[in-house]
């Protein structure tokens, strides 16, 4: 720890900004005698200050994919704004609502982004182009990547790390890059013009490595005018699975399988039958690209619409997926049922009796007000439920309750903020085969843990004692991950336990199964 220390007291002397533990930085940066105060300031004096009703506009944009023209309407009313695409007859949107950046698929279902390192090819709207605030800002060194530039870094407290580059000829942002799990995404501006007083790009492209998902982004007209709330508002329309001959008790047993403790749902794929996992930890309902070319359903932009989707006696028309590479080591796999599916409706998981149902609210109330079973909040703005958890007085209140991974781990933020404790009462362990430190590869990238022995994990009124906990540490990999949560509580923790998720009230009932 005190080389750790060292090297962070020598960038902060040298004005670079050092990143905290297993956070990802442009590995070009280095360290700047500038000012933060004078890089912003020769940004705001290129750029010029936009006129006042400049803060309310419509724009229009085209996106071109490949052979694809996709039009793109923006609203943008202040800090808040809104961009849809249509893709086919699928419109998709993305924006910033009150500082909270969100994307709204063709289900019209909406999460908010910060933990969702999958990402998503059409939602690459640039941080810079839109009202950022300076306060949020850092100075996060310079760079001859794209040509002399500095790089500021904005830190939106509710967002993703944006990285601006402050072209040193002209004061304009030129580049701006960000992350999607292992992905880099960077934004090329040009054809900067006057636009309501402000210098602004008129085009830009957008590259993540993947020559399919490159955008060439034109931008069309620009009307300054008033904008009515509605316009930049999230998306409130959502389509859910839903059974054409409702049960009378209000419950519907799934056809699930459990392959040691992961859920495999059969999943009626418009008429194909095909394996997925349920899992609470996926952002998406998400199709393996390879089923959706098979079957002939267009993939673009890494997202494919099928015509329908059977899952025991649910079914949803016209499914808004996102189409991506699936090789998670179960074998064949068709795809993953997650965020899309869980809302809506109740979804019991008992581990003991290997069954899932989907229960109707009013088929769940008798659960939730039983005073012998747990009931905890959890935040599923996100897409995935996040609790509170506490490892004695270590606590965080974004831990991921993940039916997709096996094991306890605490993540980067968590260790930051309780590294002391970490380190002078949770015990250095082993994992299976003697392992001191792991490296997990999920679909979106890898991290890397060190096994640490704690006395107790405290979830609701449960306690788990004497157990083994993985501690995220720095991951030199090139597909490594930011992961913006405390930690993972998977299923060697879940398995004791009976669950009902109730997605649409924010809370989560549990209750001590027979294989404790």
């Amino acid at each position: 720890m005190k080389s750790r220390l060292v090297l962070v007291a020598a960038l902060a002397a040298a004005g670079l900004c050092a990143p905290a533990s297993a956070e990802w930085r442009p590995p070009e940066l280095r360290a700047t005698k500038a000012l933060l105060a004078d890089v912003l300031a020769a940004n705001a004096k290129a750029a010029g200050a936009a006129l006042p009703r400049f803060a309310q506009r419509h724009e229009s944009w085209t996106y071109v994919n490949g052979e694809r023209r996709l039009l793109v309407r923006v609203a943008v009313k202040g800090a808040d704004f809104r961009a849809s695409v249509m893709l086919g007859k699928a419109e998709y949107a993305g924006g910033r609502s009150d500082g909270v950046r969100w994307r709204a698929n063709a289900n019209g279902i909406t999460h908010a982004t910060l933990s969702d390192d999958q990402g998503d090819a059409i939602d690459r709207l640039p941080q810079s182009i839109f009202p950022f605030a300076s306060t949020d800002c850092e100075l996060a060194g310079e760079s001859n990547r794209f040509g002399p530039a500095w790089v500021l870094l904005d830190r939106a407290p509710r967002d993703k790390p944006h990285w601006f580059y402050v072209d040193k000829a002209t004061g304009l942002i030129a580049h701006e890059m960000t992350r999607e799990g292992a992905r880099t995404i960077v934004t090329s501006f040009d054809a900067f013009d006057t636009a309501a007083g402000s210098q602004r790009p008129r085009r830009w492209h957008v590259a993540d490595g993947d020559a399919s998902h490159d955008l060439d982004v034109r931008v069309d007209a620009v009307v300054p005018e008033p904008v009515d709330a509605l316009d930049v508002a999230i998306p409130q329309a959502p389509r859910f699975f839903a059974a054409a001959s409702p049960p009378s008790d209000g419950v519907v047993a799934l056809p699930a399988h459990f392959l040691g403790r992961t859920i495999g749902i059969d999943v009626g794929v418009d008429g194909h039958r095909l394996g997925f996992i349920l899992d609470t930890g996926t952002a998406s309902i998400t199709l393996d690209r390879a089923v959706a070319e098979q079957y002939g359903w267009r993939t673009v932009l890494e997202h494919a619409t099928v015509p329908k989707m059977t899952v025991g006696g649910l079914a949803l028309n016209d499914v808004s997926t996102l189409a991506i590479p699936l090789d998670l080591g179960y074998g064949s796999l068709g795809g993953i049922l997650g965020y899309d599916f869980f809302v809506g409706h109740v979804v019991h998981i008992d581990y003991e009796h290997e069954r899932v149902d989907v229960m109707t609210p009013a088929a769940a109330a008798p659960v939730f007000h039983n005073p012998r079973i747990a009931v905890i909040a959890a935040d599923v703005d996100e897409g995935m439920p996040l609790v509170h958890a506490s490892f004695g007085g270590a606590a965080g209140d974004r831990f991921a309750l993940d039916s997709g991974s096996p094991h306890l781990f605490v993540l980067a933020p968590f260790v930051r903020r309780h590294r002391t404790t970490i380190d002078a009462e949770w015990t250095p362990s082993t994992f299976a085969r003697g392992r001191r430190t792991s490296a997990e590869f999920y679909l979106e990238g890898s991290i890397v843990v060190s096994a640490r022995r704690v006395s107790s994990l405290v979830l609701g009124p449960q306690r788990f004692v004497d157990l083994t906990v993985g501690v995220e540490e720095s991951n030199s990999r090139a597909n490594a991950i930011d992961i913006p949560i405390d930690g993972i509580i998977g299923t060697d923790q879940m398995r004791f336990f009976d669950w009902w998720f109730d997605y649409d009230n924010g809370r989560i009932a549990m209750r001590r199964n027979g294989l404790h």
